[in-house]
């Protein structure tokens, strides 16, 4: 249950434009991380070596931790996203994702649309669960914020192919408003339809997009 609400959270983020702190994402990648064993000879001997190497990784995690704080708290944002993006390419494999998501927070605050979209790749690229289609909804979030509406609708049919279901709602609603943003009447008007099916509560505004894109293509 408590992965599920940092998913919802994350994802209520990119919606509200980043606007947000999903810091507490960090949180989750750092409960996942999983210990590196270490084969060597003697029983006595493994012990040992393992216990001085997880206690210098562990030291090293908590220093790169305490790093990536006072790096987000840094007041000037130039500072700031110089750098997350050194901490991005030298930090722990399980803390460049923390340091990509704040990446993309930074640039989508500053309007830097095709930075904040590279950023969203990384993210997407990391190979945490369930990030590909956070990143997916973040990289055409920052295309739509660009006015490159045709480009998010590309990302999101993609997007979508292979999502599972609970993230399908938000990906349509996506995807009907860069479609028509777009000029794609038809992605619209099929994906508002796919959210009146599932039985979306917003049934009064979904029944008027259906008829008014209907009317146009009709016209």
């Amino acid at each position: 249950m408590e992965d599920k609400t940092g998913q919802v959270d994350i994802l209520k983020t990119i919606e509200q434009e980043m606007d947000s702190d999903i810091h507490p994402f960090l949180k989750k990648i750092l409960d996942n991380i999983k210990p590196i064993g270490w084969a060597v000879g003697g029983i006595i001997a493994a012990v040992a070596v393992y216990s001085g190497v997880t206690s210098y990784q562990e030291a090293q995690r908590a220093k790169a931790v305490s790093q990536l704080g006072s790096i987000i708290i840094q007041a000037d944002p130039a500072t700031r996203v110089q750098r997350l993006e050194e901490f991005a390419k030298t930090a722990p494999a399980d803390l460049r994702v923390a340091a990509q998501l704040e990446l993309a927070k930074n640039h989508m605050d500053a309007k830097d649309h095709d930075k904040a979209a590279s950023a969203w790749q990384a993210v997407g690229a990391s190979g945490v669960a369930d990030m590909r289609v956070i990143a997916g909804l973040g990289e055409a979030k920052s295309q739509m914020m660009k006015g490159d509406h045709a480009k998010a609708v590309d990302l999101l049919t993609a997007l979508k192919q292979n999502a599972s279901d609970e993230y399908l709602p938000m990906i349509s609603s996506s995807l009907a408003f860069a479609a028509e943003k777009a000029g794609r009447a038809d992605v619209a008007l099929a994906e508002y339809e796919a959210l009146k099916a599932k039985g979306d509560s917003n049934t009064a505004y979904l029944d008027y997009k259906i008829s008014t894109l209907k009317a146009k293509s009709q016209s």
